[in-house]
């Protein structure tokens, strides 16, 4: 009889430390462990593949979680029945799951749709947070949301020459000749020179208007 341990991440930056830690604390040793990484949609796992293909009549397969063993529930049950098809005994250790028993399936089931349901509040929660920055126009970080912020080198090239034609700034020319003359609008143009006199939080206030 031969022990194997199975432990996966998630992303390129965590480590399998935590699970090892796990393992260790509940004191289990393994003949030999087993390691994935998987990034995104990516579902290869080289190293289940390897364990599927040595295991033996007998041998005991221990995971730490059902969310570092498998995808969702429907890859966590054939996942088991891979394993328990051929006579090897499966261990999750946060569920406290075993197959040796005969309710693990029904274990599977329950802890599986909570972790589903857990995955869908989040994704709810995600969407929800997107929907009202979208609304409102802004992040939490106080940034326009889908928009980076103004600054001076967002006005046009012609800009500066324009603003020094106006009465006051130089020039002779009223606001309405301006923006004529620029083919925009006399609001447009009032962003502009509150923007290039370094007053941006009339932009932030105008519903972020693009330039």
């Amino acid at each position: 009889m031969a022990v194997y341990t199975y432990l996966r991440t998630s992303t390129k930056k965590q480590t399998t430390e935590r699970q090892e830690y796990i393992f260790q604390k509940q004191g289990i040793k393994s003949d030999m462990d087993f390691k994935d990484k998987i990034t995104g949609t990516k579902a290869d796992r080289p190293a289940l593949n390897e364990l599927k293909a040595i295991v033996k009549n007998g041998d005991i397969v221990y995971f730490v979680s059902i969310s570092r063993m498998a995808r969702n529930l429907k890859d966590c049950i054939e996942i088991c029945d891979y394993f328990v098809d051929r006579g090897v005994q499966v261990k999750i250790l946060k569920e406290g799951i075993d197959t040796n028993t005969s309710t693990y399936k029904l274990l599977l089931g329950i802890f599986g749709a909570v972790a589903e349901m857990e995955r869908d509040t989040i994704a709810q929660q995600v969407q929800e947070g997107v929907d009202k920055c979208k609304s409102t126009g802004v992040t939490k970080t106080g940034n326009w949301f889908g928009q980076p912020k103004k600054t001076k080198k967002s006005l046009p090239k012609n800009f500066e020459k324009a603003y020094r034609l106006l009465k006051g700034k130089g020039g002779d020319l009223t606001q309405v000749e301006v923006a004529n003359m620029l083919g925009i609008g006399r609001t447009t143009l009032y962003r502009y020179i509150k923007l290039y006199e370094g007053d941006y939080s009339v932009y932030e206030k105008a519903n972020h208007t693009k330039i």
